[in-house]
């Protein structure tokens, strides 16, 4: 019994053994049928491997967006096989490929850059034939007799860490900060060389940056503060305030600010859903101006036309009258005269003084 349940157990597991490696090669043997790694072209496309660029030479047939997943794939394992068809080499643990010469010259993404303006030194030394000498990374330091970096950290032969200064034969005054002068003399030098930059950068800018006119505003950059007018100043506060979440509500002001002045109306539209009374009426009155044969005035609309040329004719009249007020009296004074005279010769006058002593 137990030789028997043995030979069934062995037979079983070679049978589940047997199964598994028939099911295994169908679906592998299905992966390669539908996805060979063997891709084959009617028309023959154009493969740069240089730039790893492949161009599909094939014309689409039917829905261009049917089959685009296939096709990239197959297109893509065809410039593989051309990579791995390169003599290949291992590095460490990796398998690369070294690229031949690129066959399409693809333009560059940004221009090429313009070439730089040499420096004032860099000039001088072309005209005299100066080159230009590497210096030597390290330097032999008498103090402790090593050799140490020229500069930076830990450099060799700083004076800046000197506890005493031999005082010159020639100076002038022997008692002065000796110190206090060689850190000055470094912060010379320093700012020296910084103004010498600033001036490089500038030459280099008037080379590269085409600046437009001086007087041309630039589009999306705002005018100086200080060149604002007051009226500016104050619509600028009131955009930003009313650029908050609260739209400025809860905005504090500052010491002494003035309320904030609405700078324009609110547009005020119909409603979508009007009542049928508004709707009926708003009708009839379109239809009665239709019927009416006399042209209905809209004072409104000659106001608004009116009214800014009524204001600059009495503006020019007010003008006018302050301009030619000596003008005026001048003829005032003409005229009084006239009827002075007119009034003698007729007698007007004579008259007049005895109608004053009558009353009299």
């Amino acid at each position: 019994m137990k030789d028997n349940h043995l030979f069934l157990q062995t037979v079983s597991n070679i049978l589940s053994t047997f199964v598994f490696f028939v099911l295994f090669f169908l679906n592998y043997k299905y992966r390669m049928a539908d996805k060979s790694t063997e891709v084959e072209k009617a028309i023959d496309p154009i493969v740069d491997l240089g730039n790893l660029l492949f161009i599909d030479r094939e014309p689409l047939q039917g829905d261009p967006n049917e089959g685009l997943e296939e096709r990239a794939r197959k297109n893509t394992q065809l410039l593989f096989n051309n990579i791995w068809q390169l003599e290949q080499k291992r590095v460490e643990e990796a398998i690369t490929v070294t690229l031949p010469v690129a066959t399409y010259r693809l333009p560059r993404e940004k221009k090429m850059p313009e070439k730089k303006e040499p420096t004032k030194w860099e000039k001088y030394a072309k005209e005299k034939g100066i080159e230009k000498r590497k210096k030597d990374k390290k330097v032999f330091d008498e103090a402790t007799k090593e050799w140490k970096p020229t500069y930076g950290y830990r450099r060799g032969n700083d004076n800046t860490k000197d506890w005493l200064i031999e005082i010159p034969d020639n100076a002038e005054d022997p008692n002065k900060d000796f110190f206090a002068e060689r850190r000055e003399k470094k912060k010379e030098r320093v700012a020296k060389n910084e103004m010498q930059r600033m001036k490089n950068l500038a030459r280099q800018m008037k080379t590269t940056v085409k600046t437009g006119p001086s007087t041309e505003k630039i589009i999306g950059v705002g005018i100086d503060a200080k060149e604002k007018s007051k009226q500016q100043v104050r619509f600028a506060v009131d955009r930003a305030k009313l650029a908050t979440a609260s739209a400025g509500k809860f905005q504090e002001g500052l010491k002494g600010e003035k309320a904030n002045v609405k700078t324009g109306k609110k547009r005020k539209f119909e409603a979508n859903e009007a009542p049928v009374s508004g709707e009926k009426e708003r009708a009839l009155q379109i239809l009665q101006r239709m019927k009416s044969k006399k042209a209905k005035i809209v004072e409104e609309k000659i106001a608004a036309v009116a009214g800014p040329a009524r204001e600059k004719k009495e503006k020019q009249e007010k003008k006018g009258a302050k301009d030619q007020t000596r003008q005026k009296s001048q003829i005032h004074r003409q005229q009084w005269f006239k009827n002075k005279v007119d009034g003698k010769k007729k007698g007007t006058v004579g008259a007049k003084k005895k109608g004053a002593n009558k009353r009299k």
